[in-house]
């Protein structure tokens, strides 16, 4: 993630912190510690590290999202009556879909290029000759 992006959550979450945090407890936790501001900022800083770590643990962007198909499970009477609309829906609909296509056509000739350097690597691979290992 971008520094300023978790700069601006961990603004967030000292905020959250703040406004939901018990009367009297900073107050209490500042005369127990000395370290008082380092012990008001680890639980923000124990919320930024889960945070960051979910956030780096999402798959890949998903890259071709398919669009949606108009709905036309509808009575017959509210068909009729929104005819146009629906007909606009549904080109739109087939014009996304082109679009969708063309996507997914690249990322497969993109996953073909993958697997080819990744072919290429494993044959490198296999070529390398087995370490000798001294036997007693």
């Amino acid at each position: 993630m971008e520094p300023e992006c978790e700069r601006a959550k961990l603004k967030k979450v000292q905020e959250i912190l703040r406004l939901y945090a018990p009367k009297g407890a900073a107050s209490w936790s500042c005369k127990a510690h000395p370290r008082c501001r380092r012990a008001r900022l680890l639980p923000a800083f124990c919320v930024v590290v889960v945070v960051s770590s979910t956030a780096i643990a999402q798959p890949k962007v998903i890259r071709c999202i398919a669009p949606e198909v108009p709905i036309t499970a509808l009575p017959e009477a509210v068909l009729s009556e929104y005819r146009a609309e629906i007909a606009a829906e549904f080109e739109a609909y087939f014009a996304e879909l082109s679009h969708h296509i063309a996507c997914l056509d690249a990322e497969r000739s993109r996953a073909l290029s993958e697997a080819r350097v990744a072919t290429e690597a494993y044959s490198t691979f296999l070529n390398i000759p087995p370490a000798q290992k001294d036997l007693p």
